[in-house]
């Protein structure tokens, strides 16, 4: 796949930007604040989800605007495709998007066509902090193979929500609630199911990393146990009892006990054996990136072209020699790349591979140094 536009009109910093990149691989340079991660943000949002800053759409305007729009041309397997996402004019709460000037139904149908996978200085600290990043860290890992997934989390979460509601203002309604368990225990299974299959095809990858740890990585929850022990059928009969138990507890402490909510991405370096979460901000950074490379190749194997991969201020915390590998292994994805950083100087590997683009004040400008 190729990115041959991208257009931003009121976005974030943005008034109005129509860029064409010429390489595969972009390097975007510019003092803190100049619009770099902007506009990594608005590729994102091409793909289903918030984005790589889980904003909402109403959050996404340029000052002083009240509609924004991002707007994409992709070269996929021959095909030239238009992709666009903006805010709906009734509803400042809610996203549009379009395929080819069409408008579509559903997220999954655009996840059919485009997906993107990221990393950003925040996540950095993804193993210290609560397991929820963590979780929409692996969905994202997961929606790039089964679009199908991001519908299964929403329906899963829409669920949940009605339970608590219902637990806290109606709690004797048995049959209300029975039905919603019904619901909540079928599509937990199915997130837990798609959850743990993308980890198999992780764990399972054959790849030279160029220098970056193999990572292993584990799913902690009761409903992964359940699936290791019994069909799925039966897990979501037993989930669905439990739930129907735990509704006193529940209604005590205002949140479900059990579901797909509950559970825990675990990350292991595989030669050392040490957790993610024990390693030094080097090492969990070197893991991240390492698990970022297999999927694009998971994803290149299984569907036959990679995820754009947005990678901002990726050189933080990495020594040279991690720099150096890299930016060598960036070389051989068969897909964009989009990298920011403040100087141009750590990219110099990537001299006649990429384009250097400069940022200010909103303005982009090729670098042909």
């Amino acid at each position: 796949m190729k990115i041959k536009r991208v257009v931003l009109t009121d976005f974030r910093s943005y008034t109005r930007l129509n860029w064409t990149p010429e390489r595969s691989i972009a390097v975007l340079t510019g003092e803190n604040g100049a619009g770099k991660t902007n506009l990594l943000e608005a590729v994102s949002l091409l793909a289903p989800g918030r984005g790589l800053r889980n904003a909402l759409p109403r959050q996404l305007a340029r000052h002083g605007a009240t509609r924004w729009g991002v707007a994409g041309t992709i070269e996929k397997s021959g095909d030239v495709l238009d992709l666009g996402t903006g805010i709906a004019p009734e509803n400042s709460s809610r996203r549009l998007f379009q395929i080819n000037e069409q408008s579509v139904r559903t997220q999954g149908e655009v996840a059919q066509v485009f997906s993107a996978v990221w990393l950003t200085p925040q996540m950095d600290r993804l193993f210290l902090e609560a397991g929820s990043g963590r979780r929409r860290f692996l969905d994202r890992l997961v929606v790039a193979l089964e679009p199908g997934h991001a519908r299964e989390v929403a329906a899963h979460d829409q669920a949940l929500s009605q339970r608590n509601r219902l637990l806290a203002e109606r709690p004797h309604e048995h049959a209300w609630l029975s039905a919603i368990e019904d619901s909540l225990a079928r599509h937990a299974v199915a997130v837990t199911a798609a959850r743990l299959a993308l980890i198999d095809a992780m764990n399972d990858l054959s790849l030279d990393l160029h220098g970056f740890p193999r990572s292993d990585l584990a799913l902690e929850c009761a409903i992964s146990n359940f699936l290791k022990e019994m069909s799925a059928l039966d897990t979501e009969d037993r989930l669905r009892s439990a739930l129907a138990e735990a509704r006193s507890t529940d209604r005590a402490r205002g949140s479900a006990s059990l579901g797909a909510q509950r559970a825990n991405l675990l990350l292991r370096d595989r030669q050392s054996q040490r957790s993610a979460e024990y390693s030094s901000s080097g090492q969990q950074k070197a893991m991240l990136v390492g698990v970022i490379l297999s999927h694009a190749r998971l994803v290149t194997v299984q569907r036959g072209d990679a995820p754009v991969l947005l990678l901002d201020e990726p050189l933080i915390h990495l020594d040279e020699e991690r720099r150096r590998a890299l930016l060598y292994a960036l070389n051989e994805i068969d897909g964009p790349v989009f990298l920011t950083g403040t100087e141009t100087r750590p990219f110099s590997a990537l001299r006649g591979h990429a384009d250097f683009c400069h940022i200010s004040d909103g303005q982009l400008l090729r670098d042909c140094s």
